[in-house]
């Protein structure tokens, strides 16, 4: 039997299509060996670079973290405020407070000596009652600005 294969080569490949695989193959390595060599030259340089951009990054991130946490624990955006009422004589007092635009009402009962408060009241003008718990007689009446985001302290004396 005669066939036409040559010692060494095997049946079914030719030069061409090896060549074809091959060519692509050696073209990348050759590619890519110069750059593996001035990589390899600037590393020093390179890690330092990479070290202090990376501590600039660190230091702005926990400093746009911090601002963020800092306006999520207020939680205010300017709707409500908080009031604490602080009763500093000897008898328990009624604090009636009335919402002009919304009639929003809100009672609050301070025991003598004590500190109570209304959170997140809404802002604008209220009226507040001043009275004795005991009696149903008004001590001071009058109205009040409430402005968004503010903590006030309101101090009762019996004088």
């Amino acid at each position: 039997m005669y066939t036409n294969a040559k010692p060494g080569r095997a049946r079914g490949s030719s030069p061409t299509t090896i060549n074809h695989i091959m060519k692509p193959i050696i073209l990348i390595f050759l590619l890519f060996l110069p750059m593996t060599h001035k990589a390899y030259a600037q590393t020093t340089e390179t890690t330092d670079q990479v070290i202090e951009g990376s501590k600039i990054i660190v230091e702005l991130v926990k400093a746009l973290s911090q601002k963020k946490s800092n306006a999520k624990a207020s939680g205010c955006k300017n709707n409500h405020a908080d009031l604490c009422i602080e009763n500093k004589s000897l008898n328990s007092m009624t604090v009636i407070l009335k919402h002009r635009a919304s009639g929003e009402n809100r009672e609050v009962v301070i025991l003598p000596e004590g500190k109570e408060c209304s959170l997140q009241i809404s802002v604008g003008v209220w009226n507040y009652d001043l009275r004795y718990t005991s009696t149903a007689q008004t001590m001071r009446k009058g109205d009040m600005l409430i402005k968004g985001c503010q903590n006030i302290d309101m101090h009762i004396n019996d004088n």
